[in-house]
């Protein structure tokens, strides 16, 4: 397979994956701000430029940090390159490189996300709830289509490991962010961790598996399991890591060595790791160091497969 086809599908997929990622992250942050009865708390609102390590940028726009700025700015700003708007039109003109590759109906569906969005935002469409509800939807839809119709072989191999490269990185970004611990009084600090805990299993729709699992209170310290070490739960750092493991398995193996050996390194750790060692670490370090570790694990994928050779 080329490295420019498999680059394309690689970066089609993570682009759509962010896309989504960035809803959630924008979804829960309106909510978190209505529920804590704090919605014009600067903190509230540049909690999604934090999490997605863009609070820089934004400030380097002048605006002034209140939700609808920050949500402007994460979903429709042309200059950011990772705004909702600049993610699914990148992921089309992907799609547009490699149509041979992929199935009439997935080009189809991610040029009509694309359309859509257009009116969207041609119309004005508030950026909100059922804004964040139709991205999510496109990227679910996008997915499924992918699983039904393309055949299962090296193309949506690649689509797939951008898939859990980019949600791995999205979830321990979500984790490390939301973990912080409040300012305020006992009681202020009680509202907060129990609305910012809320926040973090919806954010990576975890709530119901949260309930299923534990069936007791929201507790900062399981949530923190729940995210890192489930093999069963689709967005958490273990389940992600494994997808990627097992998907090098089925790649040429002699020029994805060092990847597969940074995936097996930390699939490892994830597997037979326990949450007293990572508390021990310390949480916010532990998930830097994860951070780091998937970023070099997506640069030798990026040596070994999607360079121009």
């Amino acid at each position: 397979m080329l490295s420019r086809v498999a680059s394309h599908l690689y970066w089609m997929s993570r682009y759509l994956e962010r896309a989504e990622s960035m809803a959630r992250i924008l979804d829960v942050g309106q909510s978190l701000a209505l529920l804590s009865g704090r919605p014009g708390d600067e903190r509230s609102a540049i909690e999604p430029l934090i999490i997605t390590d863009t609070l820089e940028a934004f400030r380097e726009t002048g605006r002034e940090a209140t939700p609808d700025h920050v949500a402007r700015f994460l979903a429709w700003d042309q200059q950011h390159p990772s705004s909702i708007v600049n993610c699914l039109e990148t992921a089309r003109e992907n799609a547009r490189a490699v149509r041979g590759s992929i199935t009439s109906e997935m080009w189809e569906n991610i040029n009509d996300t694309w359309l859509q969005l257009h009116r969207h935002r041609s119309a004005g469409s508030a950026i909100d709830a059922p804004f964040f509800d139709w991205v999510k939807e496109r990227s679910h839809m996008f997915r499924g289509i992918t699983g039904a119709t393309i055949r299962q072989d090296q193309p949506y191999l690649f689509i797939r490991l951008g898939t859990f490269i980019e949600r791995g990185d999205n979830t321990a970004r979500i984790l490390s962010v939301k973990q912080a611990p409040g300012t305020g009084g006992v009681d202020e600090d009680v509202l907060t961790d129990y609305y910012s805990l809320s926040a973090v299993l919806r954010s990576v729709s975890a709530f119901e598996a949260y309930r299923d699992t534990y069936r007791d209170a929201i507790d900062a310290r399981r949530v923190a399991e729940l995210l890192i070490f489930d093999p069963r739960l689709p967005r958490s750092l273990r389940f992600c890591v494994e997808q990627v493991d097992v998907i090098l398995r089925d790649l040429p193996e002699q020029s994805g060595r060092m990847a597969r050996r940074l995936a097996a390194i930390l699939r490892s750790r994830l597997a037979y790791g326990v949450l007293e060692e990572v508390y021990a670490f310390g949480l916010h370090g532990f998930l830097e160091r994860f951070l780091r570790e998937n970023v070099r694990l997506g640069d030798a994928l990026h040596a070994a497969y999607l360079e121009l050779k």
